[in-house]
């Protein structure tokens, strides 16, 4: 079944490559329109608890854990005019690192990793994570309206962030690399219009995704997405920097706290980011979302602080070290999440960089003792 799911994968990207010129790609001028991007990222996270030990023996874990993945991402673009973009995204990947060992509310390693590649989203696809067709009008020197269009991915879009938004460069856990309260869906069938004008910039997207159906063990729910955000261009004496509001909701279709109805999620969030001369960056986020719904959490602060490698005579290292904050939501029974997470990336080869990143991570619960430990991790990343 695997090698089935792989070939229609691989069938897709060729079929959509032919039919957009594909037969002549050798050609030269077709090939100054094509590109192909490769990334491979080898990661390795050692957990060790600090609060009581027989929670994570309880979780067959014991006084510490250690698990390793590796990722190979494949991006095809092929641009045949300037205002006609296809592109492909392929992803395979061994193991699973700590994703999914539910050692707090919040993920250590936001990468896709070994079981996000597998079934996406219950549509039975495996390692295609995106095909999408986009054009660009252009409406005046300084007005621009896009609209893309396939299998999509909303994190492209949506809360962008210049210091804590790549998990392959930049910080590991799921909380600097995106706002969570923002359930962004990802590789799903979707629609984005963004328009721009100078500095402002709007974007609206929908996305129809699968959510693990809470009446039925093992099935998936439909439901739809809808995000909109402004974002504006900051440029002052400081530097420059970003600002951007996001907002969404969904169908009624994720359980209520008694589990007898549907109810839809909706949330607000906003993202900073600053530069401040040549090597310090600020960032910040926020967000609330509502809570009819069964949710963790429904309040989220996080903030920090990017170094560029010029401070020690390295301009292509980069240090990271980042706070995070999130208030319980009140039936839940967690009082709140704290994660301090901090990252050196240096680079060794005009293609490759090696990261050391270290988390501290805390689960404060109403009724149970606290979760808490430290996480250790070590990144290797090839890109070209």
């Amino acid at each position: 079944m695997v090698k089935k799911r792989f070939g229609l994968s691989l069938a897709f990207l060729f079929a959509l490559f032919f039919l957009c010129g594909g037969g002549l790609l050798w050609a030269y001028d077709l090939l100054d329109k094509f590109s192909v991007e490769v990334s491979v990222v080898g990661s390795y996270q050692h957990a060790k608890p600090d609060s009581d030990p027989a929670y994570f023996q309880n979780l067959g874990i014991g006084d510490s854990l250690g698990r390793g993945s590796a990722v190979l991402d494949l991006g095809f673009n092929f641009h045949p005019t300037e205002r006609d973009q296809f592109g492909v995204t392929l992803s395979f990947a061994g193991g699973n690192g700590l994703k999914y060992t539910e050692l707090f509310t919040i993920v250590p390693n936001a990468d896709d990793l070994e079981s996000d590649l597998k079934d996406i989203n219950g549509r039975k696809r495996d390692y295609l994570l995106e095909a999408w067709y986009s054009h660009t009008f252009k409406l005046r020197e300084d007005i621009g309206l896009s609209a893309t269009f396939g299998i999509i991915d909303s994190t492209s879009y949506l809360d962008n962030n210049e210091y804590s938004n790549d998990e392959t460069t930049q910080f590991m856990n799921e909380v600097f690399v995106n706002n969570p309260l923002l359930n962004l869906p990802s590789y799903d069938i979707g629609g984005l219009l963004e328009f721009t004008w100078g500095d402002l910039s709007l974007k609206a997207i929908y996305m129809g995704s699968k959510t693990e159906d809470w009446g039925v063990q093992n099935d998936f729910r439909s439901y739809g997405y809808w995000g909109m955000e402004a974002g504006y261009k900051i440029k002052d004496p400081l530097g420059e920097g970003n600002f951007r509001l996001t907002g969404f909701t969904t169908t009624k279709d994720f359980p209520n706290w008694e589990g007898d109805r549907g109810e839809a999620l909706r949330g607000i969030g906003i993202s900073l980011d600053h530069r401040l001369g040549e090597i310090l960056g600020l960032f910040f986020r926020a967000g609330w979302q509502d809570h009819k719904a069964q949710i963790i959490h429904k309040k989220l602060f996080s903030g920090g602080i990017s170094i560029n490698g010029k401070l020690w005579g390295r301009e292509d290292d980069t240090m990271g070290l980042g706070y995070a904050f999130l208030d319980g939501a009140s039936r839940s029974g967690l009082d709140s999440t704290e994660a301090l997470e901090g990252y050196v990336r240096f680079k060794l080869t005009d293609f490759s960089h090696l990261s050391f990143d270290i988390q501290y991570l805390k689960d404060k619960y109403i009724d149970l003792p606290k979760v808490d430990g430290m996480v250790y991790g070590i990144r290797f990343t090839v890109e070209f």
